[in-house]
C-alpha cells in the first residue's frame, strides 16, 4: 500500500511547480511553448512505459524474475529518475529522466498483481484492492504540498546550489521515499508466486523462522550428553530389523514446507493461449473507459474556463460557450467530491460488491457516463456575464450534480475494473503480464481520446454547439456499455489447464 503512494506522489510533486521549471530553463519562453513542452514531458513517460511494460510483465511471470523483483528495480529507477529530473539544466534533460523512469518502471502493474495475490479470498481481495484508489489519493494530495513547499525558485541575486537548482529539494524527498521503499520491499515482502515461494521468503520471515527453530540451551546440553554416551549405548536403529529400517528424513525448516514444494512446477500457457476472449473483451472495455474517463476530466476543466457565450440566439440544441467560472470555486468542489469518491469506494463500493457482485456493479455504474456526458454541456445556458447570485447559486447546482453522477458512476468502475483485469487472469503463471498489459492499454486510452474529442470541442464551439465534444464522448460511453456486455467475470487464474 505504501508504494502505491511512491508514483502519483511523484507526478503530482512534478505537476505543480512544471510550468515554473520549464521557464526556468528558457526565460524567454511564452505560455503556448511552454504547455508544449510539458506535454512533451507527460508524454514521454507514458509512451516509454507503454513500450516496454508488456517485457516487464512478461518477464515477471518468467522463471528468471518474479513480481518483487520487478517491484524493486521500478521503485530504485523512479528515485533515479527523480534526482535526475530535479538537477536538469534543460528541456532535453528533463525528458530523458522521464524516458528512463517510463521503460524501467512497472511498480503499479506489480502493487496490484502483489495485492491481488496475497489475497486470494476474494471477499478480503476486493477490499485490499479498493484500498489502492486511496492509496493513490494520497499521494496526490502529498505530492503537490512537497513540490509547492520544498521548491525554492529564487532570482538571479542568490547564490549557491540552491539557485542553479531549485527544484531539486522535492525531487530529492521523492526519491529518498522511493529509496526506502525499495529497501523495505526488498527485505520485507515475501513472492507471490507458486514458483517462487520457497526462494522468496523475505529476510524478516526468514530470521523470525530460525529464531522459532533454534532449540533452548538446555536441549542443546542434553543432546551433547545423549552424544557421548553413543559410544556405550546402542542406537535405536540398530536395534531394528532390516526391514524395519527406513531412510532418514531430511530436516526441514517452515520455509521447506509448503504446498509448491510438494506439488511439481508447472508449465505456461503460451503467449496466444494468454488472449482469450474475455481478456480481449475486458481490454477492450478498459481501453474505451478509461479513454472516456480521462478525457471528461480535461474536457471538463476546459469548458467551466471557457467565457460564457452570447445570450442571443440560444437554443437548447445550439449554444456556445463555456461556464466562465472562478478556478478556485470549482476547485474546491472537485476537491470535495473527490474525497467522498474516494470514501465511497471504500465504505460504499464493498457492500454493493457483496450483493450484486463485480460485474453487475460494473455494469450498472457504466450507464452513469453517457446520462453525465449528455447532459454536461446545458450548464453553460445558465452561464451569463450579467449573472445574478440566485442564477450563480443555480450554475453551482447544476456543476455539483454533473460531478455527482460523474463520481457515481466512477464508484463502481475504478475498483471493479481493477477486479476484472485480475479475475479475468487465464492462468496464475501470467498474472504480471495480464496487469502489466491492462496498465498499457489504459494509459493509451487516455493518450488517444483527449487527442480526438478535445479537437471535436473546439469545432463546436467554432459553429455554435458547445455540446458537440460532450456529445461524441457521451457516445463514447455507451460504446463501452455495449461492450462491457460482452465481459463475464474471470475464474481468478482457471480458465486454462496445463497438462504437465
Amino acid at each position: 500500500m505504501l508504494a502505491r503512494i511512491a508514483e502519483p506522489l511523484a507526478a503530482s510533486s512534478i505537476q505543480s511547480y512544471m510550468f515554473f521549471q520549464l521557464r526556468h530553463f528558457d526565460p524567454s519562453a511564452g505560455p503556448a511553448t511552454i504547455s508544449a513542452q510539458a506535454g512533451l514531458i507527460l508524454s514521454s513517460k507514458t509512451a516509454a512505459h507503454v513500450s516496454t511494460g508488456l517485457f516487464w510483465g512478461r518477464f515477471a511471470d518468467s522463471e528468471y524474475g518474479s513480481r518483487k523483483l520487478v517491484l524493486v528495480v521500478g521503485l530504485v529507477s523512479s528515485g533515479v529518475a527523480m534526482l535526475g529530473y530535479g538537477f536538469s539544466e534543460s528541456i532535453e534533460a528533463a525528458v530523458a529522466w522521464q524516458v528512463l523512469d517510463g521503460i524501467l518502471n512497472s511498480s503499479i502493474s506489480m502493487i496490484r498483481c502483489l495485492t491481488a495475490e496475497l489475497y486470494p479470498e476474494k471477499r478480503y481481495r476486493v477490499r485490499a484492492l479498493t484500498l489502492l484508489p486511496l492509496c493513490a489519493s494520497a499521494g496526490m494530495f502529498a505530492g503537490p504540498l512537497l513540490g509547492g513547499f520544498l521548491s525554492s525558485p529564487g532570482g538571479d541575486d542568490g547564490k549557491g546550489r540552491a539557485i542553479r537548482y531549485p527544484y531539486a529539494a522535492p525531487n530529492i524527498a521523492v526519491a529518498a521515499y522511493s529509496f526506502i521503499l525499495a529497501a523495505l520491499v526488498s527485505l520485507g515482502l515475501e513472492h507471490s508466486r507458486e514458483n517462487m515461494q520457497n526462494g522468496g521468503r523475505s529476510i524478516f520471515r526468514r530470521f523470525w523462522n530460525a529464531r522459532q527453530m533454534q532449540p533452548p540451551d538446555h536441549l542443546n546440553q542434553g543432546d551433547n550428553a545423549n552424544a557421548t554416551c553413543t559410544e556405550s549405548a546402542p542406537l535405536l536403529h540398530d536395534r531394528l530389523a532390516p526391514h524395519q529400517q527406513s531412510d532418514p528424513i531430511p530436516s526441514s525448516t517452515p520455509d521447506d514446507i509448503s504446498p509448491e514444494t510438494i506439488q511439481p512446477r508447472r508449465r505456461r500457457p503460451r503467449f496466444r493461449q494468454i488472449w482469450t476472449p474475455n481478456v480481449l473483451s475486458t481490454m477492450l472495455a478498459h481501453f474505451i473507459i478509461s479513454g472516456h474517463l480521462g478525457t471528461f476530466s480535461s474536457l471538463w476543466a476546459i469548458f467551466l474556463s471557457t467565457p460564457p457565450g452570447a445570450e442571443e440566439n440560444r437554443s437548447p440544441w445550439s449554444f456556445s460557450g463555456g461556464l466562465g467560472m472562478d478556478a478556485r470555486g470549482v476547485g474546491v468542489i472537485v476537491t470535495l467530491l473527490g474525497a467522498m469518491s474516494v470514501l465511497s469506494q471504500i465504505i460504499v463500493y464493498p457492500c454493493l460488491h457483496d450483493r450484486f457482485g463485480t460485474v453487475g456493479v460494473w455494469r450498472a455504474a457504466l450507464y452513469f457516463f453517457p446520462a453525465t456526458y449528455l447532459l454536461a454541456p446545458f450548464s453553460a445556458l445558465l452561464a451569463s456575464d450579467s449573472a445574478t447570485a440566485a442564477d450563480r447559486a443555480l450554475l453551482y447546482i447544476a456543476v455539483l450534480g454533473v460531478l455527482l453522477l460523474f463520481n457515481a458512476g466512477r464508484t463502481g468502475v475504478a475498483p471493479a475494473t481493477s477486479l476484472l483485469i485480475n479475475d479475468c487472469t487465464p492462468h496464475p503463471s501470467v498474472r504480471a503480464t495480464i496487469h502489466t498489459m491492462g496498465t498499457i492499454v489504459g494509459n493509451l486510452g487516455r493518450s488517444v481520446f483527449p487527442a480526438i474529442i478535445l479537437p471535436v470541442y473546439g469545432l463546436g464551439l467554432a459553429v455554435g454547439v458547445a455540446g458537440l465534444g460532450f456529445w461524441a464522448l457521451a457516445a463514447l460511453a455507451v460504446v463501452a456499455c455495449l461492450v462491457s456486455g460482452r465481459v463475464v467475470e474471470g475464474a481468478n487464474g482457471k480458465d486454462v489447464s496445463l497438462q504437465e
